[in-house]
């Protein structure tokens, strides 16, 4: 069953019950006033026959009633002579026609009703009426309704769900109309996480939409001109630091002691390791590339013989159904930061590729010792690691699996860590089928 976990699905639900509870109270204030109707108008003409008929009964001997009660007769009303009233407690219609026969006659003449099934005018199809004459006589008339009881069918519910459906088909019209820039407001701020440059929001639609989307459009604006400014003062730290490490690795070459001269060297290396990775994680280099059909399992192949001609363990299985959408060194970049962490910590990497028609799923198993659970999210932190030295030997700056995030939701997707019940590290990168920004 599909949650109600939106406006439009709840506002149309409150508005549905809204107009079924409008259409049940107007039934049954019909049916009331229908029924209020029916019986006067009936009661009327009946109560006056019938005063007329218990007035000349008055007025005959006894023994000469039944030889008039043929006289009295009609289509659909006929009269006989009876020992006892009708019994039992009429309701509904009957009990309204009861009591007005009863006004009509006095209340000298007791009245009892009684009746079957009612047509659809709320007319029974026969009513048995009794009144006692002044001298006990017991008259019962009985009543037939027109065409003989045929029930008419009611008019009025079908007009009432014709217009229950036009008014429902047109209040869900014009709420999704309504709800449309709330949805285009969420996909752009879903798109905003993977794109500062993507275009600004149409400022359309009702005046609260168009306030949310100016001001959705100046954050956007305003974080892309802060995240521009931030790149361009570290890419100038960066060069203008290229100039003093180059000046120490040739003062470097000129020491005398080869120990001393490769500990400098190596650090100063890092030192360019370091800030060009952060570069990298600062500038999102996904975002220079444009979104290409990108073969899957020829990318793998080719990391996976990469890596493995550098001496690391690496295994694919399964394979992609089609080609995905996707940012080439973007996407290779992610892919090798998780094959390196698996093979550089764990001993070696298993890659295992799931495809559907909306996620694909690379999932990079390792053997090594695992993460402790409550630290698999921090190490997705800049320069978090899993081991707590930052020897090169054993590790790299810490930016690797924080750059594979970033890249990954530059797609869309998103890579999650996870210790697998037999030992070891899981990385699981999906990515949905859909269209990344261009």
């Amino acid at each position: 069953m599909k949650r109600f976990d939106s406006i439009y699905l709840r506002v149309a639900a409150v508005l549905l019950l809204g107009l079924l509870a409008a259409e049940w109270i107007a039934d049954r204030l019909y049916q009331e006033e229908r029924e209020r109707v029916v019986s006067h108008l009936i009661s009327g003409p009946l109560g006056q026959r019938l005063n007329l008929v218990a007035d000349r009964l008055e007025r005959t001997p006894g023994n000469a009633r039944q030889e008039l009660l043929p006289l009295l007769n009609s289509p659909r009303l006929t009269y006989a002579l009876a020992k006892a009233p009708l019994s039992g407690r009429p309701a509904g219609t009957l009990a309204k026609l009861q009591s007005s026969l009863q006004e009509i006659l006095g209340p000298q003449r007791q009245v009892m009703v009684a009746g079957g099934a009612e047509s659809g005018d709320g007319l029974p199809t026969t009513t048995r009426i009794s009144f006692v004459l002044s001298d006990g006589q017991v008259v019962v008339a009985t009543h037939q309704s027109p065409d003989g009881g045929a029930t008419a069918p009611s008019r009025h519910l079908p007009l009432l769900t014709g217009y229950f459906l036009a008014i429902a088909v047109l209040a869900l019209l014009a709420m999704r109309w309504a709800v449309r820039p709330l949805q285009r407001l969420a996909r752009a701020a879903d798109a905003l996480g993977r794109d500062l440059a993507g275009r600004p929001l149409e400022e359309t639609g009702p005046s609260e939409v168009r306030q949310a989307a100016r001001a959705f459009n100046t954050m956007q604006s305003r974080l892309a001109s802060y995240l521009n400014d931030r790149l361009h003062i570290l890419a100038a730290v960066s060069h203008d630091l290229k100039t003093p490490i180059t000046r120490l690795k040739l003062r470097s070459e000129m020491l005398p002691d080869s120990q001393p001269r490769e500990k400098f060297l190596r650090d100063l290396d890092e030192m360019e390791t370091m800030i060009a990775a952060t570069l990298d994680f600062l500038r999102g280099e996904s975002r220079q590339e444009t979104g290409v059909p990108l073969d899957i399992d020829a990318l793998l192949s080719t990391l996976r013989d990469d890596m493995q001609a550098l001496g690391g363990k690496v295994e694919l299985n399964g394979t992609a159904d089609r080609p995905l959408l996707a940012r080439p060194q973007a996407l290779k970049r992610c892919l090798a930061n998780l094959i390196d962490n698996a093979v550089r910590y764990g001993g070696g990497a298993r890659i295992t590729v799931s495809d559907s028609v909306e996620i694909l799923t690379l999932r990079i198993d390792d053997d090594g010792p695992g993460i402790p659970a409550d630290e698999l999210e921090s190490l997705f932190e800049p320069f978090r690691r899993g081991e707590a030295s930052r020897n090169r030997a054993t590790g790299g700056t810490g930016l690797g699996l924080a750059i594979a995030r970033n890249l990954a939701r530059a797609h869309g997707g998103d890579v999650t860590l996870a210790n697998r019940p037999e030992g070891g590290l899981r990385a699981t990168l999906t990515l949905p089928r859909s269209a990344i920004p261009g």
